[in-house]
C-alpha cells in the first residue's frame, strides 16, 4: 500500500525556536518543520512535502534558485537539523507551484488535496544491501499467489495521524527492527488454477500449501528467485530455523529477517541472518483471517521457539512516553546505538476483520543518520 503523498494542509501551531531567534517551529499534521519567523500563522493553508520526498527539477529550481544559501541533494527531502532542533520536511507557499498545475487545478486547490501527482514528486526508495541493489526484470518467473497469503500492509508513521491513539488508551509499544520485511504460511491447498484443479482431482495435491517470501514477492509461487540479494535468503533462513516445522495450518506469520549484509550499520551482533516475529495471522473456521494481539504474538513466539520483537511498554498511550522509548540503543543488541525506532499498536481493539491499528514511530537520530522514513 502507497501511503506516500504531499498534500495540501493547515498550520496547527507555531512556536519560537528557543536557540535562534529569526526562526520559528512550524507543526503540520505531527511533524515539526523548521522556517523563518513570521513567515507563517496558525491556520494558513501550505503544501508540506515530507521527508523522502524526491523533487523534480524544474520545482527544485524555483524553491532553491541559484542565490538559494539551501539546497537539496539529489532532489531529496531530508531531515536536517538546525541549531540543535531537527526539521522534519519542507512547507511550500501555495503560490510557488500555481505555475506547474493545470488551470482548472491552480483554480480549485482546497486543504487535504494531495499533489504528488500533479507535481511529479516522488518518493525515495532506499538502496537495500546486498550484491544487488535493483531487482530485475526477468530474474525469476512469477505463478499465482496464494489467496490467503496476504502481503503486510504498510505501517504508517503516526506523526501523520498524532491523535489517533488518545492518551489513555491501552497500547503496547515494540522495538522496531531494522532489516527486511519477510513471512510464511502453513495454509490449505487451494484449486484456484487449472494445474491445481487437475492434481485436485487427481488426488495428487497436498492438503496444506507451504508459502513464504518477502513482503512483495511470494518466493514460494517463484521460480529461479533471487531478488534484491541475488540469492533467496528468506528460503534459507526460513530452513534454517525451521520455521514451516513450527507453524501450524492456517497460521502465517510475519517479521524481519535481520542480520549481517541487510541494512547498513545493522547487524545487530549477528554472525549469521536470523528472523524476528512482529505478527501472527490465523485463519478462523469461518474462512477469515484474524491477528493475534501483540502480547499473545509474544506467547506464541515462546510458544513455537520464534524470536519476538521487544514490547518496551504495555499501558495507558502516552505522546511523551512513545516520543522516548523511540531513541536509545536497541534492546535486542546495545551495540546498535541508535534504534531505528518502535511501533506502536492498539492492545485490544480490532474490528470485526480482526484487523488492528499499527503505526511507527522513528527515532530522529537514525534520519539524522542519512536513512529513510520508508521502512
Amino acid at each position: 500500500m502507497n501511503d506516500f503523498k504531499i498534500p495540501i494542509t493547515k498550520v496547527l501551531e507555531v512556536k519560537d525556536h528557543p536557540n535562534a531567534h529569526s526562526l520559528s517551529f512550524i507543526t503540520v499534521y505531527g511533524f515539526q518543520v523548521i522556517a523563518t519567523k513570521n513567515k507563517y500563522k496558525v491556520g494558513d493553508l501550505i503544501l508540506y512535502a515530507p521527508i523522502d520526498s524526491i523533487l523534480p527539477q524544474e520545482l527544485e529550481d524555483k524553491l532553491f534558485p541559484v542565490e538559494s544559501k539551501v539546497k537539496l541533494h539529489s532532489h531529496r527531502v531530508r531531515q536536517i537539523k538546525i541549531r540543535g532542533a531537527v526539521s522534519q520536511g519542507m512547507l511550500i507557499d501555495l503560490g510557488d507551484i500555481i505555475e506547474f498545475l493545470d488551470l482548472d487545478k491552480a483554480k480549485n486547490l482546497s486543504e487535504g488535496d494531495d499533489l504528488s501527482l500533479d507535481l511529479n514528486i516522488t518518493k525515495y526508495e532506499p538502496p537495500v544491501a546486498g550484491p544487488s541493489t535493483t531487482l530485475k526484470k526477468g530474474n525469476y518467473r512469477k505463478r499465482n499467489d496464494h489467496p490467503l497469503f496476504h502481503q503486510y500492509n504498510s505501517v504508517n508513521n503516526i506523526k501523520w495521524f498524532p491523535d489517533i491513539f488518545p492518551n489513555g488508551e491501552e497500547v503496547v509499544i515494540t522495538e522496531k527492527i531494522h532489516g527486511t520485511n519477510s513471512r510464511l504460511g502453513l495454509l490449505p491447498f487451494i484449486g484456484d488454477t487449472w494445474y491445481k484443479k487437475l492434481i485436485s482431482f487427481l488426488g495428487l495435491a497436498s492438503k496444506t500449501y507451504r508459502a513464504y517470501g518477502s513482503n512483495r514477492v511470494e518466493i514460494s509461487a517463484s521460480s529461479n528467485y533471487k531478488g534484491y540479494y541475488d540469492k533467496d535468503l528468506y528460503g534459507e533462513t526460513f530452513k534454517k530455523i525451521k520455521a514451516f516445522d513450527k507453524v501450524r495450518l492456517g497460521e502465517t506469520i510475519y517479521g524481519e529477517i535481520y542480520g549481517p549484509g541487510i541494512q547498513k550499520g545493522y547487524e545487530y551482533g549477528l554472525t549469521e541472518l536470523n528472523f524476528i516475529l512482529f505478527d501472527v495471522k490465523i485463519l478462523q473456521p469461518d474462512g477469515k483471517q484474524k491477528w493475534l494481539n501483540p502480547e499473545d504474538v509474544e506467547a506464541y513466539g515462546k510458544e513455537r521457539g520464534f524470536d519476538t520483537v521487544p514490547i518496551l511498554y504495555a499501558g495507558p498511550f502516552n505522546k511523551e512516553i512513545a516520543e522516548k522509548l523511540s531513541k536509545g540503543p536497541s534492546v535486542i543488541c546495545s551495540k546498535e546505538k541508535v534504534r531505528e525506532g518502535v511501533v506502536v499498536k492498539a492492545r485490544y481493539e480490532y474490528d470485526e476483520e480482526g484487523n488492528k491499528r499499527a503505526y511507527k514511530l522513528i527515532n530522529e537520530e537514525y534520519l539524522n543518520r542519512d536513512n529513510s522514513d520508508n521502512h
